[in-house]
């Protein structure tokens, strides 16, 4: 490892930890080493802690500034970002939520965060052409569909797309959220520059489960009609239509 290298991996490493093994390596002038190392280490903390709250707005919204910014330092220092890409720093915050011990009375905390996250990836989700009706053969069932690069699947035992409704600016005032028996199966993507979400039942939850998994449309239908709630020319016809699939380079004929 050359000598630039190292000293760049270990001011990297000191910006979200301790400035004192770097500082004595930095020239200082009218301002020490150590204060100018202490700026930048301010100034890049400063813009991931932004990034995060950008990102989990609605989760930073039910524990409070105070308390989002204390776990937000955390975390930085927990999981430091590992691209130059400011929007890809976040992965594990709802696993670290998670991992917290003191969220009593909160638990939905990280399902909320997955679900921002999700947005997240999907607005900056790659761009595809879409699988449109024309591009379908006779016998559909024989043909293997991909997702588009920007769905997600997410399960959790919370009414979280609730949670985040009411928490949007001017949503309607609501009294109270059922927390109990509010489980729900999301699908997150992006049509053109629009996120959306879908509420899945069973059924539609397996059937995006085994397609995203390369199972065929025939074996993915047959595993999905275990479900009393699949309607398959219904739940098919909506993700066509919502632009769910991506199309394929070669279109069958």
């Amino acid at each position: 490892m050359s000598a630039l290298l190292e000293r760049q991996r270990e001011f990297a490493d000191a910006l979200t930890g301790s400035l004192y093994g770097i500082a004595e390596k930095v020239i200082g002038d009218a301002i020490p080493a150590e204060g100018r190392l202490q700026i930048h280490a301010n100034r890049f903390r400063a813009s991931l802690l932004e990034v995060l709250a950008n990102t989990f707005p609605v989760t930073r919204g039910l524990v409070g500034e105070a308390f989002f910014a204390q776990t937000a330092r955390a975390f930085l220092i927990f999981d430091p970002p590992r691209s130059p890409l400011l929007w890809q720093y976040g992965h594990g915050f709802p696993t670290f939520l998670a991992a917290l011990p003191d969220l009593a009375g909160h638990q939905y905390l990280p399902d909320i965060a997955a679900f921002e996250w999700a947005l997240n990836l999907a607005e900056h989700a790659e761009d595809v052409d879409l699988l449109r009706p024309e591009d379908l053969p006779d016998a559909i069932e024989t043909l293997t569909l991909t997702l588009h690069p920007s769905a997600q699947r997410l399960s959790t035992p919370f009414p979280i797309s609730e949670i985040w409704q009411v928490h949007q600016p001017e949503a309607p005032a609501v009294e109270r959220i059922q927390l109990a028996g509010g489980g729900e199966r999301l699908l997150v993507w992006r049509r053109g520059i629009k996120v959306c979400w879908h509420k899945l039942n069973h059924g539609e939850d397996r059937l995006l489960a085994e397609l995203a998994n390369g199972v065929p449309l025939e074996a993915a239908m047959q595993a999905a009609n275990v479900h009393e709630d699949f309607d398959f020319p219904a739940s098919f016809s909506w993700m066509l239509d919502g632009g769910i699939f991506a199309r394929p380079a070669n279109p069958p004929d």
